[in-house]
């Protein structure tokens, strides 16, 4: 599932990709996160309590990689959603690298990859305070489906789905 895209690939991660994957996850949150979700929470956040959980569930991501470095990850799994069958669970691409096209590829590989087991139509949830993730989403062909809550420390969290039809 190797697929090129310059100087980097898209590839499944290993267990040895788990601590960037750690790493990136604490900084985007502290970094797309500020403002939204609880500075206490965010700042309580640790790469090495995240990298304990993500290397037990390394093999359910994806990762975008070049030579040195994971650019990126995305976590891509079938759902039981009444309009959709499948999901991007997580997708996030380290802060000093957005806007290189990385989140678009991975975003892409999803679609791809869900297309080519039988997939009909994909969700994908974000904080409905995060305008930037919104935009992307939308930019990508999102429609706004359903809201929802989420927890995340001691106070819940208005979500936001985007639906996507694979059929072509």
């Amino acid at each position: 599932m190797n697929n090129r895209q310059g100087e980097w690939m898209i590839r499944r991660a290993t267990k040895d990709d788990a601590r960037q994957i750690a790493d990136i996850l604490v900084e985007d949150w502290k970094n797309a996160y500020r403002g939204i979700i609880d500075a206490a929470f965010l700042d309580s956040m640790s790469i090495e309590q995240r990298y304990q959980r993500e290397a037990q569930r390394y093999q359910k991501y994806t990762v975008a990689a070049d030579e040195k470095e994971i650019l990126g990850f995305s976590w891509n799994e079938a759902t039981d959603d009444e309009a959709a069958d499948c999901e991007i669970v997580a997708l996030y691409v380290r802060y000093a690298k957005r806007q290189c096209g990385i989140g678009r590829a991975l975003f892409q590989n999803a679609i791809d990859s869900f297309r080519m087991s039988g997939k009909r139509a994909m969700i994908i949830w974000c904080l409905k305070e995060n305008s930037e993730a919104r935009r992307f989403y939308e930019k990508m062909g999102g429609k706004v489906y359903k809201a929802g809550k989420h927890s995340w420390g001691d106070r819940d969290y208005d979500m936001i789905s985007y639906l996507y039809q694979l059929e072509q």
